[in-house]
């Protein structure tokens, strides 16, 4: 009952996409993949109500920062798939000339189940997904190394209350640069911030413009907020 607590964690679950591999180097392929995916059911059936649906990077608990979330965000699941399938039709995707996109995951319960809701997901609109399972230690060697892949689960813990250690993940030269993205108005607003005088809700707003380059991009693939479930006593 109501001595079940859940809050937000500063924490986010993703998908690494691989962005200078065709042909996931297409943004409107990308952002067409991200739109067809239902978060609400992955965190309701697939998480048990234990994550909460994520559409930025930066997860919701900073004071003073508006996170910027992906477009689709505010529209039903119904128009987001609709919306997703117009565009794989365009680049010529169906489930007739099907696109093939393998997911690799470390071995998980949860993330084994949330890569085959997602293959599920993406199965109508002509998304023939594989998964492929590594343990935790050879999942991300693979990815620091710059190992070849199509989509790779990952997630990101707060080392501090700042939107900048979300962000800085996807800098060109960050080693937890698994998608090997790079853009040059992302990484000039990142410079602006950490070079901004003036009060942190300045700050604060150069790095919402940072998330929504990084977002508009789709440079990672933000899934899942992470959360705090605690049982409390009434008498506390």
């Amino acid at each position: 009952g109501d001595q079940i607590h859940v809050a937000p964690y500063l924490g986010t679950y993703y998908y690494a996409i691989k962005t200078d591999k065709a042909p996931w180097d297409n943004v409107e392929l990308r952002n067409a993949i991200s739109e067809a995916i239902d978060r609400d059911f992955l965190a309701e059936k697939v998480w048990g109500n234990s994550m909460f649906p994520g559409y930025s990077m930066v997860p919701p608990g900073i004071e003073g920062y508006k996170s910027a979330t992906a477009k689709f965000a505010d529209k039903s699941q119904i128009d987001r798939e609709d919306e997703a399938k117009a565009v794989l039709e365009k680049l010529g995707y169906t489930p007739e000339k099907p696109l093939k996109m393998e997911i690799r995951y470390n071995t998980s319960e949860n993330h084994k189940n949330t890569a085959v809701a997602i293959q599920e997901q993406l199965k109508p609109l002509g998304i023939e997904v594989t998964l492929l399972n590594t343990d935790t230690k050879t999942h991300y060697a693979h990815l620091e190394q710059k190992g070849d892949y199509d989509v790779a689960r990952a997630g990101w813990i707060a080392d501090y209350k700042d939107p900048e250690t979300f962000l800085g993940i996807s800098r060109k030269a960050s080693g937890n640069n698994y998608s090997d993205y790079n853009s040059p108005k992302f990484e000039e607003l990142m410079d602006k911030a950490a070079a901004a005088g003036g009060t942190p809700a300045e700050r604060s707003k150069i790095l919402s413009e940072a998330e929504k380059v990084l977002v508009d991009d789709l440079g990672n693939m933000p899934l899942l907020y992470y959360s705090y479930h605690n049982l409390v006593s009434p008498k506390l």
